[in-house]
């Protein structure tokens, strides 16, 4: 399934920081409406418990001044007293009738009806017989039962107040349930989009890391495309353009090189034919000097034909580098080989080889293996003094296979080897000759460790240049 990129990568981690937030701000709003609802519940809660405290509070003392201003007035007589037990009564009444509205549960408001109605009837009772002091001394006695019965209306309202403390409980208790249920909903909803932006985001970068790695490996032949929002693309373009310049310039390199070696091997031949014929005695008997003058031509125009082929081999061997193909290979009869090739140049500066090699057959790239062996091993005779040793030796080490070429040369200096794996650097030695290499042994071996996905490098050495590869090794077994 393709996928469809925004425009811009800006927007497209706009787009996923947006939607990675909505769910948690929906989270958010949800919960504030459910605190807010708490808060305007609670707030009844307490207002109406408050209005039912003061309102039973009010009723106890409206019934106290009730009876208060019917004993003075037994006693005294005094008709102001009157007056205040009727003001009483009327607060009382009010009082009551305020309770009542306020809809309180059936057992309260039944409690308060029926104490409306006692008092009512306790106030006609006064009324009717206010001539009477003894009738109404009697009737005094009643108040005590609107007391008990006003003091248990002041009891239901401290039960209402413990169940309006409850339910604000249990709805704080619902209300934090239902936040942690939308949650734990919203949070897989939010870890998807997290996970889906972040393969969208990863997926073009891992992309051009491809690139930036095919590059570097010299593949300038595989088409370069990026997937993404537009402006990735359009990097991916500028990328693909890049490659195009840079094979454009490797292929005219390799085209120079191609034909100024051509170009040289033609008069090159003319003067090796000459420099032959002048040091086999073919054009007359030369003197000493001459002989070696001419033995000095023929030399140098040997390693010239040497330094132009190596040029011609060297586009042939970047190609090569690039395939790779595995097969089980022997060990010891490719290191006899290698060395048996290079036997002809260890002579002429009588220079003993010591091969040290196990029976293994591993799964490698043989011809690149074998390349490696003959360019280190070529490397060494080169810069090794006459009658100088050169060890060579392939072990395996649990699961990589080390090659170690140690000669008795100058060795590399330290500031030299970060830069001797280079191609065309050069670096002197006494034992070179007039003529100095093309500096690319060392870079095919470099390029060929890198294609097998191993290393090599410069050690310290006690004598001379010690140079190490390691390996991978993907398969070995003993050989029979």
């Amino acid at each position: 399934m393709q996928l469809r990129y925004p425009k811009s990568f800006i927007k497209l981690v706009l787009i996923g920081f947006t939607l990675v937030g909505l769910p948690l701000a929906l989270a958010l709003f949800t919960s504030a409406l459910s605190i807010d609802r708490l808060a305007k519940y609670s707030e009844r809660a307490v207002h109406h418990a408050a209005q039912y405290a003061r309102g039973t509070r009010l009723l106890a003392e409206s019934l106290a001044s009730m009876e208060r201003g019917v004993r003075q007035y037994v006693i005294l007589g005094d008709a102001e007293f009157l007056d205040a037990y009727r003001a009483a009564h009327a607060e009382f009444g009010q009082t009551l009738q305020q309770l009542v509205k306020q809809k309180p549960y059936p057992d309260l408001a039944a409690r308060l009806r029926d104490l409306g109605a006692r008092e009512k009837a306790l106030n006609v009772q006064i009324t009717e017989n206010l001539e009477s002091a003894d009738r109404l001394t009697e009737i005094l006695d009643r108040f005590v039962e609107l007391d008990d019965a006003v003091s248990v209306v002041l009891g239901e309202s401290d039960a209402l107040i413990e169940h309006e403390v409850e339910s604000m409980r249990d709805m704080a208790a619902h209300s934090r349930d239902i936040v942690l249920k939308r949650l734990w909903m919203l949070f897989p909803m939010a870890l998807a989009v997290i996970v889906g932006f972040a393969m969208m985001l990863a997926r073009p970068i891992r992309q051009i890391e491809a690139v930036i790695r095919q590059l570097g490996s010299g593949d300038w032949r595989t088409e370069i495309e990026v997937d993404g929002p537009e402006d990735m693309r359009m990097l991916g373009e500028r990328l693909d353009w890049l490659r195009r310049q840079l094979r454009e310039v490797e292929e005219q390199k390799m085209r120079f090189l191609q034909q100024v070696s051509h170009d040289l091997k033609t008069p090159l031949s003319a003067l090796r034919e000459g420099a032959d014929l002048l040091a086999d005695g073919s054009l007359g008997q030369l003197s000493a000097t001459q002989q070696e003058v001419a033995l000095i031509l023929q030399q140098n125009a040997i390693k010239l034909h040497r330094l132009i082929d190596e040029l011609l081999q060297y586009s042939a061997l970047q190609a090569q580098a690039r395939q790779v193909k595995y097969e089980l290979v022997p060990l010891k009869p490719i290191a006899r080989k290698t060395v048996a090739a290079q036997q002809m140049q260890a002579l002429n500066k009588a220079l003993d080889i010591e091969l040290e090699c196990p029976r293994l057959i591993v799964e490698t790239d043989a011809d690149k293996l074998r390349v490696i062996l003959d360019n280190l091993l070529s490397n060494a005779i080169k810069y090794s003094p006459h009658k100088g040793k050169i060890h060579l030796a392939l072990a395996r080490r649990e699961d990589t296979l080390t090659i170690d070429v140690i000669d008795d040369g100058p060795g590399v200096p330290p500031a030299d080897r970060m830069r001797i794996f280079e191609r065309f650097f050069h670096r002197g030695a006494p034992e070179q000759g007039p003529v100095a290499s093309t500096g690319l042994g060392l870079a095919i071996v470099a390029e060929f460790v890198h294609a097998l996905d191993g290393t090599v490098a410069v050690l310290e050495s006690a004598r001379g240049a010690h140079f190490c590869v390691r390996l991978p090794c993907r398969y070995w077994t003993d050989e029979t």
